[in-house]
């Protein structure tokens, strides 16, 4: 949405809000000042949509001067150094370790933090020569990111591989129980070795993190990648321009048969969506001269060539439930055949529109953008008619074997990422294997992304983020926090009771 003076006065006198997190509200707000008519070239019916609450930016921005995400290939900092931070290719862990943490500040985004800080087993790994003492480094490293890059979309990646550079990580990620940076382990069953992935299903019970990615998947359809942000799968030295939305659920409320949803609104705001994103891309590449002043571009850190864009949704199971309540169904999306029929009829119809669209400054993705199953926001009252992604509404859940089945065929639409998260009680921590074995049995099934934790603990996945209970409830009282995402966790559990789902025993 288009910002205005009065935004600027609310966040300088902000009570809650740190000096820092003003100047970052600041910049964004400064972005959204300038109409997108007059800067993007929007139409007036494409700013019709977004103002209706179809279509959502997620308050990217107008004046756009970098892409929403950079993923950077830090193997050429090992290999290479970097001319213009003046840094040699590293000799030692305390080269590479200050030197990586020199480089992320430098690594922008649409948060203005680094969304992805590296594979780290893998740069690290090189590097160890005694455990006890690169253990007491990496640990303060991982702190290091927590105190300073104050975002939990900040992501890192271990595996597939069994490392001693990942024991160890997955060691202090316990230790420290920080929300940041968040965490996926590439698992693949032919290269992940059971020992390794059991260590990281209990630090992912006890801290919510590592998630575990379908690797082999993910390699089939994106090549080589990472895992960033919330659990978004891009290509590797590049990232993506933008993320627009459909809010499926707010989209549904105007329709008075599924016929209209289907072959008239989704056709028409999919396609107005599709427009937007061609523009802002374009913006990007051709007039916000990023790539031209970028050392990440100069040095081979990222290539134009590696950037994708995503096309969001959001509300499918609300979409859905406003379907069946037409249909006279007394039904809801996760325990409905129907359901499910009306919400894979939605989707591919979504699949096709994006499928024959030629993006703009795509290749790397074929000329196409990719479908993303986006967790969530708390930026309009909309939103809480929208629950993330494509998943069951909380406290409509059904039981475990019939969630993953229903849940599992939805992760096919989604090549830039999507996931499931489940709520699991303490007597899961004696029982490694068979939480790996549910992880194992979801990747068969289709499922690209899963993740766990233990409801009782103050560290919690909200949508694809992690944030602390305790910081919330400091932020509900009026004070101060450090991260910046807490108030995304506090709106979005107030949208869609996230800290309430389901708990599996």
């Amino acid at each position: 949405m288009q910002s205005n003076l009065q935004d600027i006065i609310e966040i300088v006198t902000s009570p809650t809000l740190t000096p820092q997190q003003k100047l970052i509200s600041l910049g964004n707000t400064a972005e959204r000042l300038i109409s997108p008519i007059e800067l993007l070239d929007y139409t007036e019916t494409e700013l019709f949509y977004i103002n209706k609450q179809m279509i959502c930016d997620l308050n990217e921005g107008y004046a756009l001067y970098r892409p929403r995400y950079i993923v950077p290939d830090y193997r050429v900092f090992v290999e290479n150094g970097c001319r213009f931070l003046e840094l040699d290719p590293p000799q030692d862990l305390d080269d590479l370790l200050d030197g990586l943490l020199i480089l992320y500040t430098h690594v922008p985004s649409v948060t203005s933090f680094p969304v992805f800080i590296g594979h780290l087993d893998s740069l690290i790994e090189p590097f160890l020569t005694d455990e006890a003492e690169d253990y007491r480094k990496i640990k303060r490293f991982l702190n290091h990111i927590d105190k300073t890059i104050t975002d939990s979309f900040c992501h890192s990646n271990i595996g597939p591989a069994e490392s001693n550079a990942g024991r160890l990580i997955l060691k202090a990620v316990v230790e420290l129980g920080n929300p940041t940076p968040n965490m996926s382990i590439r698992y693949d069953k032919q290269k992940t070795s059971r020992e390794f992935a059991k260590l990281a299903v209990a630090a992912c019970l006890q801290v919510s993190k590592p998630s575990f990615s379908n690797d082999a998947y993910y390699n089939s359809e994106i090549g080589s990648h990472a895992i960033c942000s919330c659990y978004n799968a891009l290509p590797l030295a590049g990232g993506a321009y933008t993320l627009s939305r459909l809010r499926l659920g707010t989209i549904a409320k105007e329709a008075d048969s599924l016929d209209i949803l289907i072959n008239e609104l989704l056709p028409k705001v999919s396609k107005l969506m599709l427009s937007i994103m061609d523009k802002r891309n374009a913006f990007i590449v051709e007039k916000s001269n990023f790539f031209e002043s970028s050392f990440l571009q100069k040095e081979g850190f990222i290539s134009k060539d590696n950037f994708t864009a995503m096309f969001g949704i959001v509300g499918l199971a609300d979409a859905v439930n406003s379907m069946l309540a037409l249909e006279g169904l007394n039904e809801t999306f996760g325990s409905s055949i129907r359901g499910d029929e009306i919400a894979h009829l939605i989707m591919k119809t979504i699949e096709l529109i994006v499928a024959e669209h030629q993006g703009k400054y795509v290749t790397r993705t074929n000329d196409r953008y990719l479908l993303h199953a986006q967790v969530g926001a708390s930026l309009h009252e909309e939103d809480k008619e929208n629950t993330p992604a494509h998943r069951i509404r909380v406290g409509e859940e059904p039981a475990l074997l019939d969630h993953l089945k229903q849940s599992a065929p939805f992760h096919r639409y989604f090549p830039s990422g999507t996931g499931d998260l489940f709520a699991f009680d303490q007597t899961w921590l004696t029982h490694p294997d068979a939480v790996l074995d549910i992880i194992e049995g979801a990747f068969a099934s289709g499922y690209r992304y899963i993740t766990t934790y233990l409801q009782n603990s103050d560290l919690i996945r909200v949508t694809g983020y992690l944030v602390k209970k305790s910081e919330v409830e400091k932020l509900r009282s009026d004070q101060a926090v450090l991260r910046d995402t807490t108030i995304y966790g506090m709106g979005t559990a107030d949208n869609s009771q996230v800290f309430d789902r389901r708990l599996r025993k």
